[in-house]
This record gives structure tokens, C-alpha cells and sequence, in this order.
């Protein structure tokens, strides 16, 4: 089993658009006052996990039946 640790998302200065580091208190390129907000990863998933434990699982859907083939039809009348 591998581990893979949650995704961080980059912080984006609203002054200049720069991305920095989700640590980051101030924008590495002009210098602005980052949002410190801290995100409740846990909050998050279980919120996650409890819409999708109500929702069915989706089934393929089932391959239509070939068609059957017509009858023959008879051959013209001798003559005719």
C-alpha cells in the first residue's frame, strides 16, 4: 500500500497572481499579506464521505440484444 499525503493546494496572491507555498504568510514575489485561513482536511473528507455513503453505486448498463433477422422473402413468381 502506498502512502500519498492530501493535496495541498498553492496559495495565489489576490495582489499579483503569484502562486506560493501553502505555508506561506506573504507572497514570495510582491510581498502581500496571505490569507491564513486554515482548511479542516478531515472536516472535509467526512463531508465527502458522508454524500457519497448514500449514493448507490452505478451499475454498467446492460448490452442491448443483437437484432433478429427478417424473414426471407419468396422468390418471384416464374413468368412474372
Amino acid at each position: 500500500m502506498c502512502f500519498r499525503p492530501a493535496e495541498m493546494s498553492m496559495k495565489v496572491c489576490p495582489k499579483c497572481g503569484a502562486n506560493n507555498k501553502p505555508i506561506a504568510t506573504e507572497c514570495a514575489q510582491c510581498g502581500e499579506p496571505l490569507d491564513q485561513m486554515k482548511v479542516d482536511f478531515d472536516a472535509d473528507q467526512a463531508s465527502l464521505d458522508a454524500m457519497n455513503m448514500f449514493a448507490p453505486p452505478s451499475a454498467p448498463a446492460a448490452p442491448s440484444a443483437p437484432q433478429a433477422p427478417g424473414a426471407p422473402t419468396p422468390p418471384p413468381a416464374p413468368g412474372a
